[in-house]
């Protein structure tokens, strides 16, 4: 299992990324043979006369005008709109609108669903941070139309740009008005997204040696020799990004302070802030509390939103309490002049 909740976060988005790049790998494997395909049938000819499927090596097949025109458009097409801004459109009608719809339906139409399991099926889904992978996933196909005629670069960054505005966007209104609650403890999530922009910026590597094979900076290689170098360029970026990362970068971080300014905390100090605790997110003990030992008030458990619940024992642990929320009222905001009258008042 994960010690921690950072820990699942961090093996969900690594494997997020991992599982949808193989799945772009494969989608422009299949994309580009297709083409391949339907070009050699069709009779297509390089600039100077030639037959495509006369072109003797991959490299020079790939950098027919031909191929690099279908797949620079396949590419933007599949980055743009489809990837960059579809799914994340639909998202808040997946993850908000539609599970709050059926879960006022369900709740409405069976009486016996009452309390915590009907609060449960209107709530929000919860929050997690595979928001990483998507921003990575985005970053990867804007960073191929490199491979290709620059004719598609600035159109696909400024949509790269501008969807990830909303996206930014969206998720702030979701963790401030949807998701009941989100703990981040650590920088274990951030440090790994850090760890996987390199092997993104080693594709731009990658391309950059590509570009500039035969153009006059030292070399010209053809077949799979030149596939060989681009792959090796990336390992090279990559591994060395990832040392720099992990060697060169906390010296620039912030220093340590000498003396820990947690060393005087207590279990008291903290409980007494924060409702989740081990005692009050284990149910056999708060049963065994309420019970079998008759405490008075017991060791309730715990659940989001419902702090105000939880009361003082000192005597067994239970530091916590919470005045209600007060709910909101939305009956006088029938107006933008109302809504600023309140807001004075």
């Amino acid at each position: 299992g994960f010690r921690s909740s950072d820990s699942k976060a961090v093996c969900y988005m690594i494997l997020f990324t991992v599982s949808c790049l193989w799945n772009v790998l494969v989608d422009m494997v299949t994309t580009y043979y297709v083409a391949e395909q339907i070009m050699m049938e069709l009779g297509f000819r390089t600039f100077n006369g030639k037959m495509l499927d006369e072109v003797p090596t991959f490299t020079e097949r790939f950098e027919t005008y031909a191929m690099q025109r279908t797949l620079a458009e396949n590419t933007f097409q599949y980055a743009f709109p489809s990837t960059f801004l579809i799914p994340f459109l639909l998202e808040p009608i997946a993850t908000v609108l539609g599970p709050l719809m059926a879960g006022v339906w369900i709740v409405g139409s069976h009486p016996e669903i009452k309390g915590r399991e009907a609060e449960n099926w209107v709530a929000a889904i919860p929050i997690d941070l595979g928001r990483y992978a998507d921003i990575l996933l985005n970053m990867v196909l804007a960073i191929l139309i490199f491979y290709f005629p620059g004719g598609y670069t600035h159109t696909l960054f400024i949509a790269l740009g501008l969807c990830h505005l909303y996206i930014y966007a969206m998720d702030q209104y979701k963790v401030l008005r949807s998701v009941p609650s989100i703990t981040v403890a650590t920088m274990q999530v951030d440090w790994w997204a850090q760890a996987m922009l390199a092997p993104v910026c080693g594709i731009v590597l990658s391309c950059l040696v590509f570009k500039a094979n035969c153009q006059g900076h030292g070399y010209c290689i053809q077949g799979m020799p030149l596939v060989g170098i681009c792959t090796a360029a990336f390992w090279v970026h990559t591994i060395v990004h990832f040392l720099l990362l992990l060697y060169v970068v906390p010296f620039f971080g912030k220093p340590k302070p000498e003396e820990d300014p947690c060393k005087d905390l207590g279990y008291k100090d903290v409980a007494s802030v924060m409702p989740c605790s081990w005692l009050t997110t284990n149910p056999v003990h708060c049963l065994r509390s309420q019970l079998i030992y008759k405490h008075s008030p017991p060791c309730r458990f715990w659940f989001s939103g419902k702090e105000h619940m939880l009361e003082v024992n000192e005597k067994i642990g239970s530091y916590f309490t919470d005045k209600i929320a007060t709910g909101e009222s939305f009956k006088q905001m029938h107006s933008l002049k109302s809504f600023r009258q309140q807001e004075e008042d």
